[in-house]
């Protein structure tokens, strides 16, 4: 076909498109394409960049196939996304003509926060067993009353380790910063004190080492491993219910470090008290020290976070706007940044502020699917708990079988449970090419209706994540 011709088909396709997915979603995300190639094997579309990409593969994938299906005849094999310049420029030009109309505002009101500090060196993450995640610092955790108390107190700890606040327990619901502050604590100490033996893991993984140890009859140097630390971090304690031998194994553990005077730190769903199925023994252990609560951020903190996640975006959320989501948005931290993600990639697409009217109806889309944000970091950290793999070994080459499972259970649930392209996951995990997060998606696809075991493993984990179960 002549470029005319492709050019008339998708013209076609886009009014198709427009009558399936509406005269507002189309206007918004699909207006401003154009086709590079559209025959039986592949339809290539234009796009101005590769946010832009990202989202109409995601949301609009399979609208695009059937309507060109349905003009068309026939459904391409392959569905390609590239990025054009001449759309690229037309987007840049229209933001920039938005930015010369616009009114200079005062400097919005910066969130409560400590003082800025480098990133953590990537040489000191790669001490750790999980992938500690470089956003989790101390120094972006927007503070106000819900969570306060804990902010200041993982502050001293992180300032002054084994000296106050010993053991020091968050408990709160999920989302709410549990692991941001722990991960921070982690992140500060070891920039601040590197000659000091820092561990961040979960409790989950904590049993696992201790179950294999016990296997393997290595039980000796499970201990020495935790018990010769200077600092012990334990995220998701609850994960310990009715587990009783290791139970046991971590309070003589926490004993040992205590003893020492090595610092302690813990966090839970529940207050101590309300953990069942435990050693009575283990909870006076955990409220001997403080106990730190974080509740839902009130309007005041939840406007303070909205400011603060929006970055580079802010300048296209007006100040009605902003004040509206804070007032919505009674949600956990990680569901609050999930919709924020996809208002900013809203936003780019328009080119423009973002109405009122415009937010209301994406608000009520977003809410009627409400869901957790999974970032891929979250699944690498279940997974590694899971498998007793480490981060190294993940995003390496090694292809030991467990390794290899554990890896492409990664990807599977990447591509489940996140809205990330093949090519960002493949990235993520050690650099990997698309092709083999797509051969992994197919493997563990295919593995779980055979395997029994590993099926109940994947939905365990996907409801970790706080997401559906596998069908």
């Amino acid at each position: 076909m002549t470029h005319a011709v492709v050019k008339e088909a998708w013209e076609k396709v886009q009014a198709e498109l427009e009558r399936t997915i509406g005269e507002q979603n189309f206007h918004l995300y699909l207006k401003n394409t154009l086709i590079v190639q559209l025959n039986p094997d592949i339809a290539e579309i234009g796009v101005p960049n590769l946010t832009i990409a990202d989202f109409v593969e995601d949301r609009f994938a399979n609208d695009i196939m059937a309507s060109i299906e349905r003009v068309q005849g026939y459904r391409p094999a392959t569905l390609k996304f590239s990025i054009n310049g001449h759309l690229f420029r037309r987007l840049r030009e229209r933001e920039r003509a938005n930015r010369d109309e616009r009114p200079v505002d005062p400097a919005p009101e910066a969130p409560r926060t400590t003082p800025r500090r480098e990133p953590i060196p990537r040489r000191r993450l790669n001490a750790q067993v999980f992938n500690l995640n470089p956003r989790y610092r101390l120094d972006n955790f927007v503070v106000g009353p819900s969570n306060k108390l804990a902010f200041n107190c993982a502050v001293e700890v992180a300032t002054r380790p084994g000296r106050t606040y010993n053991p020091m327990f968050i408990y709160g619901g999920c989302g709410l910063g549990k692991t941001h502050l722990l991960q921070g604590i982690a992140n500060a100490l070891l920039q601040r004190h590197e000659n000091l033996h820092t561990l961040y893991v979960s409790a989950e993984y904590f049993v696992n080492q201790y179950v294999q140890a016990l296997t393997s009859n290595a039980i000796e140097q499970f201990r020495a491993r935790f018990r010769n630390l200077d600092v012990l971090i334990v995220d998701d304690i609850h994960f310990l219910r009715g587990k009783e031998k290791s139970q046991e194994e971590l309070l003589h553990t926490l004993a040992a470090l205590e003893t020492q005077g090595k610092q302690i730190v813990l966090a839970s769903d529940l207050h101590p008290k309300e953990l069942e199925e435990f050693k009575q023994s283990l909870q006076s252990r955990f409220v001997q020290g403080m106990v730190a609560q974080l509740n839902t951020p009130q309007f005041d903190t939840r406007l303070a976070l909205i400011k603060s996640k929006l970055g580079p975006h802010r300048e296209r959320f007006p100040d009605g706007v902003v004040s509206f989501l804070a007032e919505k948005l009674d949600c956990n931290i990680r569901e609050l940044e999930g919709y924020l993600t996809q208002l900013s990639a809203l936003a780019a697409m328009t080119g423009d502020k973002l109405s009122l009217p415009l937010v209301q109806q994406a608000l009520t889309d977003f809410l009627a699917h409400r869901r957790r944000l999974v970032e891929l970091s979250d699944i690498e950290n279940v997974v590694i708990a899971h498998f007793g793999v480490t981060s190294e070994q993940l995003h390496g080459r090694v292809r030991k079988r467990n390794i290899a499972i554990a890896r492409q259970v990664c990807m599977y649930l990447a591509r489940q449970l996140t809205q990330h392209s093949l090519k960002e996951i493949g990235r993520f995990f050690g650099g990997k090419n698309h092709t083999t997060v797509v051969f992994a998606e197919q493997k563990i696809t295919s593995a779980i209706e055979e395997d029994p075991e590993l099926k109940a493993t994947v939905n365990r984990l996907s409801r970790q994540l706080n997401a559906p179960e596998t069908a």
